[in-house]
């Protein structure tokens, strides 16, 4: 493998001058599916890194089942849309002793930015840190590049690898609401939700973060993982679902000016537990107080106060200009994105409600019983809707904030 491993990184491997790095460091945290054209977030990707022709982007590949040909596919992407360099780190499962080459370490300390590609993100750990937890030095250089001012983006894995915080890892919402959230290694059931209680890289601090949000119905399982470990050492209140083919773009990360952006074609769900109250007498889980923002192309979140700031160049207001007279409601809440619909079952109950002029609760059930799950969203006094046609898919989208959920099982 090594070997192999030598041939291809000449093809990957072009020479330049460093760029200038930004003042604040920066992360690009795509949801996974990333298309080809996806020109605001590639060009975004290639913008924070230094920009076009200077651009020095370091890729890691170690959570793909298949490194080497996922390291070409970045770097041809990379190149195409004007990165200088784009140099493939060759530090996987399969080649981990890399992680103390001092070859590599000198490389990665050349880049600018890097890009986490997806697959599975416990490789990312099992690769970047030795016995112990113990960060290698290929690790250390990252985040020496990253601590002054570089960018680091991460699609699917490669974001939810991300965080200070607790790593999601595997799991899905029924099974999470029902049974809770697992340490790696401590689940019980193929669904069950996952978590590795040492959480991730660290590149992220106050956040917990999920991929593929929506599309999959990972909503239940991210606010259950928030709930069950908020007390624990690597636990907290917040956390962020990316949709697929959008990015949430995180400026300044870990100061006081922290902002986050979205850019792309959904959405992301910011989840607020700071208030939340779980019923520990219910027989089934049990929450209320959970607040929850879904931002849309162009809308702003300060990370410390958590107020949100509306792309007004396409959205208005709702209030007193609703389309509908009633909020939508569902029996299948985490049914994620299926077949003609390009909204999950979540994000159009949830978004309705600002849409709706008589509504101002409405509900969600799980398909599943015994126990069922119902999901009520609530429209508090701080609560607001935005809407209007996206410039990037040119269908009706809602953004929100300050909504209320609870959840019961029943």
């Amino acid at each position: 493998m090594e070997s192999f491993v030598r041939l291809v990184l000449p093809l990957l491997f072009v020479v330049g001058q460093l760029g200038t790095l930004g003042a604040g460091k920066s992360l690009v945290l795509i949801g996974g599916a990333l298309s080809d054209g996806n020109v605001r977030i590639w060009s975004k990707i290639i913008e924070l890194a230094g920009g076009r022709d200077v651009a020095r982007i370091g890729i890691v590949t170690a959570a793909s089942a298949d490194p080497i040909d996922s390291a070409i596919y970045y770097r041809d992407m990379l190149l195409s849309y004007g990165a200088l360099e784009a140099y493939f780190i060759p530090v996987h499962e399969a080649n981990k002793t890399a992680n103390a080459d001092p070859e590599v370490v000198d490389n990665i300390l050349r880049m600018s930015g890097f890009i986490f590609g997806g697959g599975d993100q416990a490789r990312i750990i099992t690769s970047f840190y030795n016995d112990g937890r113990v960060e290698s030095p290929a690790l250390a250089a990252i985040r020496s590049v990253y601590d002054n001012g570089g960018s680091i983006s991460g699609i699917s894995a490669g974001l939810s690898c991300q965080p200070w915080a607790v790593m999601i890892m595997d799991g899905i919402s029924y099974n999470a609401l029902l049974n809770g959230a697992f340490p790696a290694g401590e689940q019980t059931g193929a669904s069950d939700l996952v978590y590795d209680p040492f959480g991730g890289i660290g590149m992220m601090n106050d956040y917990a973060l999920d991929s593929h949000f929506s599309e999959r119905g990972r909503e239940g399982r991210l606010i259950r993982l928030i709930a069950d470990t908020r007390s624990q050492a690597f636990g907290v209140q917040y956390g962020f679902g990316v949709d697929e083919d959008t990015a949430l773009v995180v400026y300044d990360v870990n100061t006081t000016q922290a902002t986050g952006e979205v850019i792309g074609v959904a959405g992301a769900l910011v989840l607020d537990l700071s208030n939340a109250n779980v019923d520990e007498t219910a027989p089934y889980f049990r929450i209320d107080g959970i607040v929850a923002h879904y931002l849309t192309q162009g809308d702003r979140i300060d990370l410390v106060t958590r107020v949100v700031d509306f792309d007004t160049s396409w959205k208005a207001n709702l209030a007193g200009n609703e389309q509908n007279q009633y909020a939508v409601a569902s029996t299948d809440i985490f049914a994620g994105v299926t077949g003609s619909n390009y909204k999950s079952e979540f994000t159009l109950v949830s978004s309705s409600l600002f849409d709706a002029s008589v509504d101002v609760t409405t509900t969600g059930r799980t398909k599943e019983k015994g126990p069922e799950f119902l999901l009520t969203f609530i429209e508090s006094s701080g609560s607001s809707g935005y809407g209007g046609i996206s410039p990037v898919t040119d269908r009706r989208e809602i953004s929100y904030t300050n909504l209320v959920i609870t959840i019961q099982g029943q």
